[in-house]
């Protein structure tokens, strides 16, 4: 594994991935606590978590973009990213590609 890209998709992917999830558990909850009242408590608040959650996506396609490419791959395959976690775990069950260069 390429360490450079590697570090590089660890510092990316991890906010990336905890910003998705923290943004869907309050999202979440919101939505079931507005279940008995009049709505959410906030429309505004709302849309911003769920730019957190698009931010959060786009942060974790690029951290396992930067993964793929340090297994050997081609950074597209970073876009299995759209999958959230079902993407990483594909990604961490590829082979290493450059496991025989070292």
């Amino acid at each position: 594994m390429i360490t450079k890209y590697s570090r590089i998709s660890l510092f990316v992917g991890t906010p990336g991935l905890l910003l998705q999830v923290v943004c869907i558990i309050i999202l979440n909850r919101m939505a079931i606590n507005a279940l008995g009242q009049n709505g959410f408590p906030s429309p505004l608040l709302a849309v911003g978590l769920e730019g957190g959650i698009l931010a959060g996506n786009i942060l974790l396609i690029i951290g396992l973009s930067y993964y793929a490419k340090a297994k050997g791959y081609t950074a597209y395959l970073g876009l299995v990213g759209v999958l959230s976690c079902i993407g990483l775990v594909i990604l961490a069950l590829l082979p290493d590609k450059t496991k025989n260069l070292q």
